[in-house]
């Protein structure tokens, strides 16, 4: 075989390649899925017909008067269908003594810096069993829930949302839980409006078990100010014998000597009480580690409070929101796998332009 035909074949052959990968997307997203099993997959999607709820990452344990510690609370949709809803989280104690008085909670939306406050919502009964219910939303001046509070999340599609919570130096110690709940609505497939109120979905199965425990005891002031004496005490000069003076011997007697070390002995104490890590935080917060499974081990009941008005307002400014967010990532390539696919297929359609290049300048060469 001529070397002329040879650089044509692998130019031909790089062309065919590059078209090849150019529509392996495509196929990849066929996939090879039986059609029994889509059919079984869209089954169960087309019957589940609530939100998926959970916290992660919740710490073991909180400190009452501590710093504040982190979490997230992820809401899935796995239905057949969008919906609408409003986050909230109820916290309780296994004595039913915890209030929202007795902690304070923060969130942080996706794609957002700023940390908002949670407030109870509307109508909640302080007292009652749904006394650590708190919303991760905003209230109007009338004290109703604002538009802005109601997000929305598309079928197929998940929001994760970080909490932050400190527990006050009057908070009831002992064991404790935070469940994830939402106020949520199915939207129309087509008119994208509610189908009816929004209804309560409360998940203990996923919520998460901690312990509330008092802070490490702080040393009293006179304990921590106490600095050692750098100067000889006066019991050290006094027990001194005027015979270790007088003495031929040049060393002092073991009495005194023994005296001496029994007098500087104390000192170490209050060293220590100084420049102990404990002794310079009122609210230590330990490493210990966060886990995901820990059981909720008491009843946490679903809310008994009318639920929140999920008006078509709302809606349509929630899925405003999330219709342009998606549109940023849809133009910054986010979540993609398309990248390595197209600069593989870019690269060898590149060697096969080139490849061509080369045969039609050596054939231009032969013919002049």
């Amino acid at each position: 075989m001529s070397i002329r035909r040879s650089l044509a074949l692998a130019g031909s052959v790089a062309l065919a390649s590059s078209i090849v990968l150019g529509g392996a997307q495509g196929a990849l997203a066929v996939g090879s899925a039986s059609p029994s099993a889509t059919a079984a997959a869209q089954a169960e999607k087309a019957g589940h017909k609530i939100l998926d709820l959970s916290v992660k990452g919740v710490p073991n344990e909180f400190f009452a008067g501590g710093e504040a510690r982190e979490f997230t609370f992820t809401i899935d949709n796995s239905t057949g269908h969008d919906f609408a809803f409003v986050p909230l989280l109820k916290f309780k104690d296994s004595k039913g003594k915890l209030h929202a008085a007795d902690f304070k909670a923060e969130y942080q939306l996706p794609k957002t810096t700023a940390w908002l406050p949670t407030v109870p919502p509307p109508g909640v009964d302080t007292s009652g069993d749904d006394a650590g219910l708190t919303a991760l939303a905003a209230l109007t001046p009338e004290g109703e829930l604002t538009d802005d509070s109601v997000l929305y999340v598309a079928k197929g599609t998940n929001v994760t949302i970080k909490v932050r919570v400190a527990f006050t130096k009057d908070a009831p110690l002992g064991k404790a839980a935070v469940v994830p709940v939402v106020v949520s609505a199915e939207l129309d497939d087509t008119t994208h409006e509610p189908n009816g109120d929004g209804v309560w979905s409360c998940d203990q199965i996923k919520g998460a078990g901690f312990t509330i425990k008092a802070p490490k005891p702080v040393p009293s002031p006179s304990a921590s100010t106490t600095k050692p004496s750098t100067s000889p005490s006066p019991s050290a000069t006094v027990t001194t014998s005027p015979s270790a003076t007088t003495s031929p011997s040049t060393s002092a007697s073991p009495s005194a000597s023994a005296t001496a070390t029994q007098s500087s002995t104390p000192t170490t104490p209050a060293t220590t009480a100084a420049t102990s890590p404990a002794a310079s935080t009122s609210a230590p917060v330990p490493s210990a580690s966060a886990t995901d499974s820990t059981p909720v081990d008491f009843p946490v009941n679903v809310p008994t409070v009318t639920p929140p008005k999920i008006t078509d307002a709302a809606v349509s400014k929630a899925k405003a929101k999330a219709d342009a967010a998606g549109k940023d990532l849809a133009a910054t390539g986010g979540g993609s796998d398309s990248t390595p696919i197209a600069i593989a297929g870019g690269a060898v359609l590149a060697a096969g332009i080139g490849t061509l290049v080369v045969l039609r300048r050596r054939k231009t060469t032969q013919g002049s």
